[in-house]
């Protein structure tokens, strides 16, 4: 009788092998040939899985974001407001070389997403998703006065956004200026002038 495959498993064991080569290799160096190979299927087994390249990087991406909120839940605990966002923040920033690996996927994501509508939908979506959490968390830090009453939570969250994007180029291409402490103390400088 032959082995019953879990597609969603089995695109998930995909997408593992998958960021893994790319974060160690670059997107455009990584051959479906080589995903294939790490992934344990046949040449051509990965399209009943990916139509192409560019649907595998954009569940590579996605699948960067669910673990970031994964590794989130986890930490979270009972903390609210400016500590809750903090503490996503730190979740994001590429602290530790799980995290750097991450980093070196959205890169090159940027890049397919700015040509690709498909792409750039998952990228919005997903940075929608966090543009809300962060200024859901803004708006409990204001009810709790833990950052000031004239703090536009919508610039605010923007702002976070853009130091998002910026920690992850540095870190990539620039890491001796992206220590943890030193990203860590940016992060806490730029929240303690919302206080």
């Amino acid at each position: 009788m032959p082995k019953i495959v879990d597609h969603d498993e089995r695109r998930l064991s995909i997408v593992h092998a998958t960021w893994r080569l790319i974060a160690a290799k670059g997107f455009r160096a990584t051959t479906m040939r080589e995903i294939a190979k790490a992934s344990g299927v046949a040449n051509g087994g990965l399209f009943p899985y990916f139509r192409n390249k560019e649907e595998l990087i954009g569940a590579t991406f996605e699948h960067v974001f669910t673990a970031t909120n994964e590794r989130f839940a986890a930490v979270r605990a009972d903390l609210e407001g400016l500590p809750a966002l903090r503490e996503l923040m730190l979740q994001i920033f590429p602290l530790d070389e799980e995290r750097i690996l991450e980093a070196r996927i959205v890169i090159p994501f940027w890049e397919y997403a700015a040509n690709e509508p498909e792409l750039r939908q998952v990228h919005e979506r997903t940075m929608q998703r966090w543009h809300r959490d962060f200024t859901a968390h803004l708006e409990d830090a204001k009810l709790l006065r833990q950052v000031r009453a004239d703090v536009d939570v919508t610039l605010a969250a923007d702002q976070l956004m853009a130091m998002l994007n910026g920690v992850q180029v540095v870190a990539v291409l620039s890491p001796a200026g992206a220590s943890p402490d030193r990203l860590t103390a940016m992060l806490d400088d730029y929240l303690a002038l919302l206080g």
